[in-house]
């Protein structure tokens, strides 16, 4: 009577996605949004493109350029010592409430009372001008600018590259050939296309309606630059959430789609190096692993049939697929021992 073989399992090394895999991304993004619509913006309030970056102005070109404000005896914005140092210079007092300098109109220099003057005027016309460089943004042209296909070509490569080398001694996969690595990384570079064309419609709609009721409700240069400001912090967290969670969606399908045709039907779900979220009803720090992913630790799933990550919605992903995710499949491998 012949003795069944026992069923022996093989852990295949998990291909676990790179920061190089979205940084490109990421950077292109970045530059493509700063470019096209923020710098262009600065320049049209008459600022240097280092006010992203938080420059410093004494008094009087605070003044010209809107970034200190005067109305009714009170100097308001954003104070550097420089320019505290010559308010006080000049007799005025320091408001800690308000956090505001205080000097009546006629103890003021007539060089800045003309400043004063000279930048109401020069801010309405400056709102104007960006107001129709924003109406001349074209979303669309934004977003055909956007050419990141031979980068992800290349990305899809070493995962190839990378997965052939792990089941070199199980399976023979089949192999996936350029033009078809070629139609993928076109078929994401759409897609983005398609979000970066979404968000910068959203984006400029926002920046047109943020500044022009700052400007309804008296505020001046500091205000619109620090929209512009907090609109390009915005952009800058698009384009991370994007590159990352866009390339690893296709990066997760497309190692699934390699294994399951090279027979490797089942994984085990790896969680990252990181502290686990200690129950759902806990709150959920940043850089925690979510709860709902930290229980499927260790366990063993079929590619076409993936647990639930997400209880309250009944969500099922598999590893890399669910919103941030930064879980990853340990390919596994069964067969009849001797």
């Amino acid at each position: 009577m012949m003795q069944s073989r026992q069923i022996k399992t093989i852990e295949l090394r998990p291909l676990k996605d790179s920061d190089k895999d979205f940084e490109e991304i990421e950077r292109k993004l970045r530059r493509l949004w700063k470019k096209e619509i923020y710098l262009p913006l600065i320049k049209e309030l008459g600022e240097k493109s280092s006010v992203l970056k938080n420059s410093r102005y004494d008094l009087l070109n605070a003044i010209k350029s809107g970034r200190i404000e005067y109305y009714r005896g009170e100097f308001s914005g954003r104070f550097n010592a420089t320019i505290s140092r010559e308010l006080k210079a000049l007799g005025a007092t320091w408001d800690r409430t308000f956090q505001t300098f205080h000097l009546t109109q006629e103890l003021l220099p007539l060089e800045i009372r003309n400043a004063i003057s000279a930048s109401v005027s020069h801010f309405r016309a400056k709102i104007a001008g960006i107001d129709r460089r924003l109406a001349q943004i074209l979303p669309e042209e934004i977003a055909d600018k956007f050419q990141i296909e031979s980068h992800l070509d290349q990305t899809l490569w070493k995962v190839e590259k990378d997965l052939n080398g792990s089941l070199r001694n199980i399976t023979v996969a089949p192999t996936l050939e350029r033009a078809s690595r070629k139609r993928l990384a076109v078929e994401w570079a759409t897609n983005m296309r398609l979000w970066i064309k979404s968000w910068t419609t959203k984006a400029i709609t926002r920046l047109r309606k943020d500044i022009q009721a700052s400007v309804f409700a008296g505020n001046r240069n500091e205000a619109a630059i620090k929209i512009i400001k907090d609109s390009y912090g915005q952009s800058i967290n698009k384009a991370k959430f994007l590159a990352r969670q866009e390339t690893r969606l296709l990066l997760t399908k497309y190692k699934q789609t390699r294994y399951e045709n090279a027979g490797v039907d089942e994984y085990k779900w790896g969680c990252a190096n990181r502290p686990h979220q200690p129950s759902n009803s806990a709150p959920f720090l940043k850089g925690e692993v979510r709860r709902d992913h930290a229980v499927l630790e260790g366990k063993i799933f079929r590619w076409d049939n993936p647990p639930i990550t997400d209880h309250e919605t009944g969500a099922r992903n598999n590893p890399g697929q669910d919103f941030n995710c930064r879980c990853f499949a340990i390919p596994v491998v069964r067969f009849k021992g001797k």
